[in-house]
């Protein structure tokens, strides 16, 4: 097995489990424009993993909502920043796994369907806003998940190509972005996707506690 030369790491389900949270702030935004909420079952079959522009788009399909996403954007953006900042932590793992990569002087980045401002702001309540060389949010590329735009770009911007990283995941839709970009892909399990279909992994793991550090090369 090759010792990858970097990590991609996605943001909600595997830094944290925002997941919940995110489903919290689009039903405020639903309830306000007077729509009944979305389901757990209906969030986590349409909306895990989707760059906000698509999560809105999906909900106007779902509801009837009459409002453009452009017009829903502002105040959602509201919501889920006062939402996160509630209590946000990192999953089991993640900080020991950042460590490691940096002992072995691996480069680490953030590919996630966030907003960037959303990205920084997580890694900012969670510790670790000077950990990532590379942060890129879904409004940092034209074609969100499950294209695997963000996790080739992502990976070019560390020196590398996607081939050479492991990208880690936690949903169907992240998992094709990143199997599509070549990276070896790893799912960590949450409540919210363990039920889902994660077969595109290449391996599947319950949190990153699990992580397999024999994946990774000695030396950047």
């Amino acid at each position: 097995m090759p010792g990858y030369k970097g990590i991609l790491f996605d943001m909600d389900g595997v830094l944290v489990d925002s997941e919940p949270l995110f489903h919290k702030a689009v039903n405020v935004m639903v309830e306000r424009c007077g729509a009944a909420p979305i389901t757990e079952e209906e969030n986590n079959r349409h909306l895990l993993g989707t760059t906000v522009e698509e999560t809105w788009v999906r909900v106007k399909e779902l509801r009837g909502i009459p409002q453009t996403p452009a017009e829903l954007l502002a105040g959602y953006n509201e919501v889920v920043k006062d939402v996160l900042r509630s209590d946000l932590v990192a999953r089991p793992g993640v900080k020991a796994l950042i460590a490691e990569a940096q002992r072995r002087g691996l480069p680490i980045a953030v590919a996630s369907s966030s907003l960037r401002e959303w990205v920084n702001l997580k890694l900012s309540v969670i510790g670790l806003s000077d950990a990532f060389p590379v942060k890129l949010g879904g409004d940092d590329i034209e074609n969100g998940k499950p294209a695997p735009d963000i996790y080739i770009k992502a990976a070019r911007l560390l020196g590398l190509e996607a081939t050479e990283c492991v990208a880690i995941e936690d949903s169907p839709i992240g998992l094709a972005a990143a199997s599509g970009s070549g990276a070896y892909t790893v799912c960590t399990l949450t409540d919210s996707t363990r039920h889902l279909d994660l077969s595109a992994a290449d391996v599947i793991i319950e949190n990153l506690e699990h992580f397999d550090y024999g994946l990774l090369a000695e030396g950047g």
